[in-house]
Protein backbone atom coordinates (compact mmCIF):
# COMPACT_ATOMS: atom_id res chain seq x y z
CA UNK A 1 0.00 0.00 0.00
CA UNK A 2 1.01 3.48 -0.98
CA UNK A 3 2.29 5.82 2.01
CA UNK A 4 1.68 9.73 1.76
CA UNK A 5 4.54 11.21 3.94
CA UNK A 6 6.51 14.92 4.84
CA UNK A 7 3.34 16.62 3.10
CA UNK A 8 4.17 20.00 3.75
CA UNK A 9 2.29 23.04 2.96
CA UNK A 10 3.53 26.81 1.80
CA UNK A 11 1.86 30.17 0.85
CA UNK A 12 3.32 33.36 -0.37
CA UNK A 13 2.92 36.12 2.46
CA UNK A 14 3.20 39.68 1.18
CA UNK A 15 3.38 41.22 -1.89
CA UNK A 16 0.32 43.20 -3.63
CA UNK A 17 -1.56 42.15 -5.87
CA UNK A 18 -4.78 39.52 -5.19
CA UNK A 19 -2.73 36.17 -6.13
CA UNK A 20 -0.34 34.45 -3.90
CA UNK A 21 1.97 31.23 -5.10
CA UNK A 22 0.86 27.93 -2.78
CA UNK A 23 3.24 24.86 -2.82
CA UNK A 24 2.70 21.58 -1.94
CA UNK A 25 5.81 19.03 -1.40
CA UNK A 26 4.97 15.19 -0.66
CA UNK A 27 6.86 12.20 -0.84
CA UNK A 28 5.36 8.69 -1.54
CA UNK A 29 6.64 5.31 -0.95
CA UNK A 30 5.57 2.24 -2.97
CA UNK A 31 5.29 -1.34 -2.02
CA UNK A 32 7.65 -3.34 -3.65
CA UNK A 33 4.61 -5.33 -5.07
CA UNK A 34 3.05 -1.90 -6.29
CA UNK A 35 6.67 -1.18 -8.07
CA UNK A 36 6.56 -4.75 -9.79
CA UNK A 37 3.21 -4.38 -11.06
CA UNK A 38 3.47 -0.52 -12.31
CA UNK A 39 0.70 0.66 -10.64
CA UNK A 40 -1.14 3.89 -11.32
CA UNK A 41 -2.90 5.87 -8.45
CA UNK A 42 -4.47 8.98 -9.44
CA UNK A 43 -3.32 12.04 -6.72
CA UNK A 44 -5.45 14.95 -6.00
CA UNK A 45 -4.36 17.45 -3.86
CA UNK A 46 -6.47 19.82 -2.15
CA UNK A 47 -6.16 22.91 0.00
CA UNK A 48 -8.77 23.07 2.87
CA UNK A 49 -9.71 25.38 5.88
CA UNK A 50 -9.04 23.38 9.74
CA UNK A 51 -12.10 24.50 11.35
CA UNK A 52 -13.91 23.75 14.29
CA UNK A 53 -16.94 21.84 13.31
CA UNK A 54 -15.84 20.41 9.96
CA UNK A 55 -12.61 21.47 7.44
CA UNK A 56 -14.15 23.32 4.35
CA UNK A 57 -12.83 22.67 1.05
CA UNK A 58 -11.06 25.66 -0.51
CA UNK A 59 -9.37 24.72 -3.87
CA UNK A 60 -8.12 21.57 -6.13
CA UNK A 61 -4.85 21.94 -6.95
CA UNK A 62 -3.93 18.89 -8.59
CA UNK A 63 -5.72 15.81 -9.84
CA UNK A 64 -4.09 13.30 -12.04
CA UNK A 65 -2.25 10.17 -12.47
CA UNK A 66 1.32 9.47 -11.41
CA UNK A 67 2.90 5.54 -11.46
CA UNK A 68 4.51 3.93 -8.81
CA UNK A 69 8.11 4.59 -8.76
CA UNK A 70 11.18 3.16 -6.76
CA UNK A 71 12.00 4.80 -3.46
CA UNK A 72 10.02 7.19 -1.96
CA UNK A 73 10.19 10.11 -4.73
CA UNK A 74 8.79 13.54 -3.50
CA UNK A 75 6.10 15.20 -5.65
CA UNK A 76 5.77 18.65 -6.33
CA UNK A 77 2.77 20.49 -6.97
CA UNK A 78 2.71 24.70 -7.44
CA UNK A 79 -0.13 27.22 -7.79
CA UNK A 80 -1.16 30.61 -7.96
CA UNK A 81 -4.67 30.88 -6.03
CA UNK A 82 -6.27 34.12 -5.30
CA UNK A 83 -5.86 35.31 -1.98
CA UNK A 84 -10.25 35.09 -1.51
CA UNK A 85 -9.96 31.83 -2.37
CA UNK A 86 -7.41 31.88 0.70
CA UNK A 87 -9.71 33.78 3.26
CA UNK A 88 -11.14 30.84 4.40
CA UNK A 89 -12.11 32.67 7.96
CA UNK A 90 -13.30 35.96 5.51
CA UNK A 91 -11.88 39.53 7.51
CA UNK A 92 -14.87 41.53 9.31
CA UNK A 93 -14.76 45.23 7.89
CA UNK A 94 -17.23 48.00 9.18
CA UNK A 95 -18.09 51.13 7.81
CA UNK A 96 -20.28 54.11 8.36
CA UNK A 97 -20.44 56.51 5.22
CA UNK A 98 -17.98 54.78 3.46
CA UNK A 99 -15.44 55.52 6.67
CA UNK A 100 -13.67 52.34 7.55
CA UNK A 101 -14.18 52.31 11.70
CA UNK A 102 -13.40 49.32 12.66
CA UNK A 103 -11.31 45.65 10.74
CA UNK A 104 -11.23 42.66 12.31
CA UNK A 105 -8.64 40.24 9.90
CA UNK A 106 -9.84 37.07 11.23
CA UNK A 107 -6.61 34.02 11.44
CA UNK A 108 -6.95 31.60 8.16
CA UNK A 109 -5.73 28.47 8.93
CA UNK A 110 -5.14 26.37 5.76
CA UNK A 111 -3.57 22.84 5.18
CA UNK A 112 -3.17 21.00 2.01
CA UNK A 113 -4.82 17.03 1.97
CA UNK A 114 -3.08 14.50 -0.60
CA UNK A 115 -5.09 11.63 -1.40
CA UNK A 116 -3.88 8.06 -3.58
CA UNK A 117 -6.59 6.05 -5.01
CA UNK A 118 -5.34 3.20 -6.75
CA UNK A 119 -6.21 3.57 -10.43
CA UNK A 120 -9.12 0.92 -11.83
CA UNK A 121 -9.32 0.72 -15.64
CA UNK A 122 -13.11 0.34 -16.58
CA UNK A 123 -14.65 0.52 -20.42
CA UNK A 124 -16.25 3.07 -22.35
CA UNK A 125 -18.76 3.26 -24.45
CA UNK A 126 -19.95 6.10 -26.95
CA UNK A 127 -22.31 6.83 -29.70
CA UNK A 128 -21.93 8.51 -33.22
CA UNK A 129 -23.66 11.00 -34.82
CA UNK A 130 -27.40 9.55 -36.12
CA UNK A 131 -27.73 9.49 -39.99
CA UNK A 132 -31.19 9.45 -40.96
CA UNK A 133 -32.21 7.98 -45.16
CA UNK A 134 -33.93 5.06 -46.64
CA UNK A 135 -32.16 2.00 -46.92
CA UNK A 136 -34.68 -0.39 -48.20
CA UNK A 137 -36.02 -1.14 -51.54
CA UNK A 138 -38.89 1.46 -51.49
CA UNK A 139 -35.90 4.09 -51.04
CA UNK A 140 -33.25 4.97 -53.46
CA UNK A 141 -30.55 5.82 -51.03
Amino acid sequence: MATISNVRLSIQKGGGGSRRSVSVRYNVCYSACEILAGSTFHSVVTLRGDDPLWDDYLITLFSGCIKAAEGCPQYAVDASVSRSTLDEDGDTIIEIFGWKIAQFADQDEIYAHVELTPFQPTGGSANSNIVTGQWGDAGGD
